[in-house]
């Protein structure tokens, strides 16, 4: 795959779809745009919609977007990694002009053919590199920057991405949890205990990790942000048989008492106040960081405000 990357703000405005081409040599790797273009058939389905248990998960990563995102309206929006388009319309209902940016081509197919909105242009880029010369009041990333080396410069721009007064609102895997050791990473299965034992690596040029809370926060604070706010996203335990890699304890008869159990849980978790939330992030699978630029540029001592 050739690298994209830096857009100049008269591409914004381009047809969807639009390549955005740089000279740079490419610093996402092309692995991930690889592995990502070979999942874009199949992954919303499997993450988000093929039975009860992902569809409790969907709901939950939905909820906290729209809280998070706020009512709006807004003039503009900016998607940091949109996938096949699962979560752009939040956008496309609060914005006046979206720009939804990944890097893997195909999974921009499935995202226009998901998201018809005229007002919704989609780019080809690399994020780490991705600059519109322009800002935007709302900016989001949902299970994007697990993936990307340089996901601190992607944070850091935010400073420049987002319009004084607007919000951004990232989503990412959390590191410390029950939940690892599932997915990709599970630890059961005799496959993937040999390649433990022996060192292997699950998929060479493929980069993943999970963000500690604290260097998300601080990244926030650097790029300018205040009213820096923490809160678990997927919440609960992984043990459904038909989850996605999960310890298969639950089968699928029983699943409506316990996720019913895991809803009334998640709903309580949500109303508690920051020490709460944080202590439930070890039931996490995901959690959210949101902050929003100041109005004013002097706000030095509310940068290190994290609720």
């Amino acid at each position: 795959m050739a690298p994209y990357a830096r857009a100049p703000a008269s591409r914004v405005d381009g047809a969807p779809g639009e390549q955005v081409p740089t000279g740079d040599s490419p610093r996402v790797q092309d692995g991930i745009a690889v592995i990502f273009d070979e999942a874009s058939s199949y992954y919303r389905r499997l993450r988000w919609e093929k039975n009860p248990v992902v569809l409790v998960e969907k709901a939950q990563t939905h909820q906290v977007l729209v809280e998070e995102l706020g009512s709006g309206p807004v003039g503009t929006a900016l998607e940091i990694g949109c996938g096949p388009g699962t979560w752009t319309p939040l956008l496309a209902d609060r914005a006046a002009r979206v720009v939804a940016l990944d890097l893997s081509p195909k999974m921009l197919e499935q995202a226009r053919a998901a998201v018809a909105a005229k007002h919704v242009s989609f780019l080809q880029g690399d994020a780490a590199h991705f600059d519109p010369g322009t800002t935007f009041d709302l900016v989001m990333s949902v299970r994007v920057l697990e993936y990307v080396p340089e996901w601190r410069e992607i944070i850091a721009r935010l400073e420049r991405l987002v319009a004084p007064g607007g919000r951004a609102v990232v989503i990412t895997k959390t590191p410390v949890s029950v939940w690892r050791g599932t997915g990709r990473s599970r630890w059961f299965g005799p496959r993937n205990l040999l390649r433990r034992l022996l060192r292997h690596e699950m998929d060479p040029g493929f980069w993943q990790r999970h963000l500690p809370v604290h260097e998300l926060t601080r990244a926030f604070a650097e790029a300018g942000m205040v009213d820096i706010r923490v809160r678990p996203v997927i919440l609960g335990l992984p043990v459904y048989v038909r989850g996605t890699k999960q310890y298969p304890l639950v089968p699928a008869f029983a699943e409506r008492p316990a996720l019913a159990a895991t809803q009334a849980v998640w709903k309580w978790v949500a109303r508690r106040g920051r020490r709460g939330r944080l202590a439930s992030l070890i039931f996490a699978e995901s959690y959210a960081v949101s902050g929003r630029r100041p109005a004013a540029p002097d706000h030095a001592a509310s940068r290190a405000t994290v609720s």
